[in-house]
């Protein structure tokens, strides 16, 4: 699991509690409270939401918090012995004898690989599906950022809107002075809620998800080369120092 996400979490909203209840305790802390409020920014952010993405993206993005809690992807340096052995199995016992590697792993484009490279498919064919198969599953979590990298723009503009109406109910009724404080600070609150939804919730998302298809790019890369690098019969020390320069780069 990811302790970094929940820490960072657990720090932002802590921080935001203690600011507000350094200024009037608990009874300020439920001032904050206002059901009406958060109602309007997340239902309206959702509805635009609704608007730009069909429901399957939607749902797609919402999965997609499970990068914010799981732990980093498979380690490059395993990825290189494992490809590493591979190489050295289908030098002395044939390309065949790789379909048991496609059961056993958890990645599927190396499961997928394995299979075309068993099925003797040819090279070049061999490097247009796994490349099409990584820039797909690239594209899909790329799609996920962007979602939740909306919702972090609407939400404070739904913010913002539901201070205006707020402000509009106020000036309409300054005929009572003792009601223009309180009548102001409730307007803000969709303000402050839609700051909330954007900067401790969406874009750290986005943002963790980022970083993950990045740390995945490089994992889709050497599974490409190196099994190409197998296909083509190079040895394991070939293999090896092939996948290692696509480390050096980093």
């Amino acid at each position: 699991m990811a302790l970094t996400s929940i820490v960072g979490f657990l720090m932002a909203f802590l921080f935001i509690v203690w600011a507000i209840a350094t200024q009037g305790g608990i009874a300020r802390l439920i001032s904050f409270l206002e059901f009406g409020s958060f109602v309007l920014v997340f239902g309206c952010s959702i509805g635009a939401l609704i608007i730009n993405y069909t429901f399957k993206e939607i749902w797609s993005a919402l999965k997609s918090v499970k990068y914010l809690f799981v732990a980093k992807p498979t380690a490059p340096e395993k990825i290189i012995d494992l490809l590493v052995n591979m190489a050295i199995r289908a030098r002395k016992e044939g390309f065949l004898s790789l379909r048991e590697e496609a059961t056993m792993t958890n990645l599927p484009l190396l499961g997928l690989g394995i299979g075309l490279i068993a099925d003797g498919t040819d090279p070049e064919v061999t490097r247009q599906i796994l490349e099409t198969a990584a820039n797909s599953e690239a594209t899909q979590i790329s799609l996920s950022e962007t979602i939740w990298r909306d919702l972090s723009v609407y939400a404070p503009m739904f913010g913002m809107l539901g201070t205006v109406i707020g402000l509009i109910i106020m000036l309409r009724s300054l005929s009572d002075p003792a009601s223009i404080g309180p009548a102001m600070s409730l307007a803000l609150i969709t303000t402050f809620y839609g700051l909330l939804i954007a900067a401790i919730i969406c874009i750290p998302t986005a943002g963790k998800i980022h970083n993950y298809n990045e740390r995945l790019s490089l994992l889709r890369t050497l599974i490409i080369e190196g099994l190409l690098s197998i296909q083509a019969g190079d040895n394991s020390y070939i293999v090896e120092e092939k996948l290692k320069a696509y480390l050096i780069k980093r």
